[in-house]
């Protein structure tokens, strides 16, 4: 739950920082960053009893924020990080992950998005860890608060009710 609260603090912050240099411009906000994680089996349903996963890598974020002549503000973000990971054995692992999302306010409820995200991490490599998860759901935002209405999931992601990370730290 945390993680995920830090996650919209974060992207809220980005979001709302972005509206100025993109509606100044027209284009895309881009950023690159360091990511991290540590997941344990303790959090993590589909790893193996006693295992934790730590791992590092760059991640990548393009937003582009429009507003149309009517008022309406639709925010497009693709994010998409990668790394290396190792667990408790040394057993080594590379990650993937890809979150999307494309929200629209509106003139009646300006501030309160709507749209689709869909997002999926996985970790292979040759140890015992091996992890495909992710979904599609509707989601509802003020960038303060999010709701999730899952439409497809596989693994075990998130707790939808919370946004509790599961088996996708990112």
């Amino acid at each position: 739950m945390k993680r995920l609260a830090l996650m919209v603090i974060a992207v809220g912050s980005l979001v709302f920082a972005a509206a100025t240099a993109a509606a100044a411009n027209s284009g895309a906000d881009v950023e690159t960053s360091s990511v991290s994680f540590v997941m344990t089996s303790a959090d993590c349903s589909n790893l193996p009893p006693g295992t934790t996963v730590t791992g590092t890598g760059t991640e990548k974020s393009i937003t582009v924020i429009r507003t149309d002549r009517n008022g309406v503000t639709t925010i497009i973000n693709s994010t998409h990080a990668f790394g290396t990971a190792t667990d408790q054995a040394g057993n080594t692992y590379v990650f993937d992950y890809n979150n999307e999302f494309r929200v629209s306010d509106s003139t009646v409820t300006p501030g309160v998005f709507s749209g689709l995200m869909s997002d999926h991490f996985s970790l292979a490599g040759p140890g015992p860890a091996h992890l495909v998860n992710g979904f599609l759901a509707r989601i509802n935002t003020d960038f303060s608060t999010f709701t999730f209405d899952p439409l497809n999931s596989r693994g075990d992601p998130i707790d939808f009710a919370t946004g509790a990370a599961h088996c996708d730290p990112l």
